[in-house]
C-alpha cells in the first residue's frame, strides 16, 4: 500500500523521470550542476502546486540550449513532463503555499518565503514584490536586526518594525531609491500589506512577524532611508481568496433563510460600496442580501436567456443561478440590487468571455 504524501509522490516523480536519468547521463558537467541545483529547489517544495508552478517556468527559450542537449541524448526535461505531472497530480496542482498559510511566531527557511513568491534564486536581496495582473498586490520583507547591511530594528517589539528601503551601489554611492520597484509599491499602493519575515542574525531561520503596513517614511541626514512598519489590524489582514468566497455562501444561505422583510430592511441600510480586504489579490466582501434578493427576483429563470436554471444547488436546495453584476465592482460597481442580474452559468460566462 503506497502512503506517500502527494508531495513527496511529486517530488520523487521529479527525480524519476528528469533528474536521476539526466544524472546518470553523458552530460557534460556543467548541465549536471544545473540539474543538481534545480533538484535542491524540488527536495524543498511543501505543496504540489508550487512545484507544478516551479515546473512551468521551464521552457527553451530560457535553458540557454539545456534542453536541446537533454533530448538529444533521449532524456526527458522539466518541461517535458509538465503535461504529465499535470494529469497524474491533477487534484493537487492547485495547493499552493498562501500568505493566510503563514503562522506568526513560527520559523521559515529562505526557500519557503522565495517559493512563496514565486523567485527561485537565494541571491535575492531582501524585498520581494507580489503582483498580480501586472499589480503590486503584496510586498515581502526579510530583516535581519544584528550584522546585516542596515540596523533594521524593533521600535516596539513585535508591533513596530525599522525597515530601511531597498538600496543600490553605484561607484561606491549608496542610492535609497524610492523609485526603486519595491520601495515604489509600498510607498504608492496605500494599504499594500507588508508581509515580515525577521531573524536576528544572518545565521538564525526567518520568523513570520505578520501583516504589516506602512505609516510612515524617515529619510535621514546621511541619506539612507527607512520605513515605519505597524503591525496591521485585523481588518488590513492578508486573507485567502478562497475563505472570503465560503464566506460569502455561508452567508447567502443565512440571508435566503431570513424573512425577505428583513433583508429588504437591510439592503435600504446597506452601504452601496462594498468593504474591501487584501488578498494575494483584492476581493470584494459582498453584501449576502443583495445575492439572495437577486435570487428571489429571478424566481428560478435565468435572467439573460429566460430558461429555468439548469439544476437545483446540493447545498441550498434551490435552483442553481449565479450573480453577475452589470457595472463589474473592479471598475466602480455598486453592490446592489439594481446592478445584478441572477443568471445561468453559461449566461455568466458569456458576459464575461462572450
Amino acid at each position: 500500500m503506497n502512503t506517500m504524501s502527494p508531495i513527496h509522490a511529486a517530488r520523487e516523480y521529479v527525480l524519476e523521470a528528469v533528474q536521476k536519468p539526466a544524472l546518470a547521463s553523458a552530460l557534460p558537467d556543467s548541465i549536471k550542476f544545473k540539474i543538481r541545483s534545480a533538484g535542491i529547489w524540488v527536495s524543498r517544495f511543501r505543496r504540489v502546486g508550487d512545484l507544478f508552478v516551479y515546473l512551468k517556468r521551464f521552457n527553451g527559450s530560457t535553458q540557454d540550449g539545456l534542453s536541446d542537449e537533454m533530448r538529444a541524448l533521449g532524456l526527458q526535461t522539466f518541461e517535458d513532463i509538465v503535461d504529465p505531472f499535470e494529469r497524474q497530480f491533477t487534484d493537487w496542482v492547485g495547493d499552493r503555499f498562501r500568505a493566510s498559510d503563514f503562522v506568526i511566531g513560527e520559523t521559515y527557511s529562505s526557500h519557503d518565503i522565495l517559493i512563496f513568491a514565486g523567485l527561485y534564486d537565494t541571491r535575492t536581496e531582501g524585498m520581494l514584490v507580489i503582483e498580480s495582473g501586472g499589480h503590486p498586490t503584496a510586498v515581502v520583507i526579510r530583516a535581519t536586526l544584528s550584522g546585516g547591511k542596515y540596523d533594521n530594528a524593533w521600535l516596539e517589539q513585535g508591533r513596530r518594525l525599522k525597515y530601511y528601503l531597498k538600496s543600490i551601489t553605484q561607484k561606491g554611492v549608496v542610492q535609497f531609491g524610492e523609485h526603486f520597484k519595491p520601495n515604489a509599491a509600498v510607498l504608492n499602493v496605500p494599504g499594500l500589506p507588508v508581509l515580515a519575515f525577521v531573524r536576528q542574525t544572518e545565521d538564525d531561520q526567518f520568523v513570520y512577524a505578520g501583516v504589516f503596513s506602512h505609516k510612515q517614511i524617515h529619510r535621514e541626514p546621511d541619506g539612507t532611508k527607512w520605513f515605519e512598519l505597524a503591525l496591521a489590524s485585523s481588518d488590513d489582514a492578508v486573507t485567502d481568496a478562497g475563505y472570503v468566497q465560503r464566506e460569502l455562501q455561508d452567508g447567502v444561505v443565512q440571508a435566503s433563510m431570513r424573512p425577505r422583510q428583513e433583508r429588504l430592511a437591510r439592503l435600504a441600510n446597506a452601504s452601496k460600496k462594498p468593504k474591501t480586504i487584501r488578498t494575494v489579490s483584492t476581493a470584494y466582501v459582498r453584501n449576502p442580501d443583495v445575492v439572495a434578493e437577486v435570487l428571489f427576483r429571478a424566481e428560478g429563470e435565468c435572467e439573460g436567456c429566460r430558461k429555468p436554471a439548469p439544476f437545483v444547488s446540493k447545498a441550498t436546495g434551490d435552483p442553481y443561478l449565479e450573480v453577475h453584476h452589470i457595472t463589474p465592482l473592479a471598475q466602480g460597481g455598486d453592490d446592489t440590487v439594481d446592478n445584478a442580474w441572477a443568471l445561468c452559468p453559461n449566461c455568466h460566462r458569456e458576459k464575461h468571455f462572450g
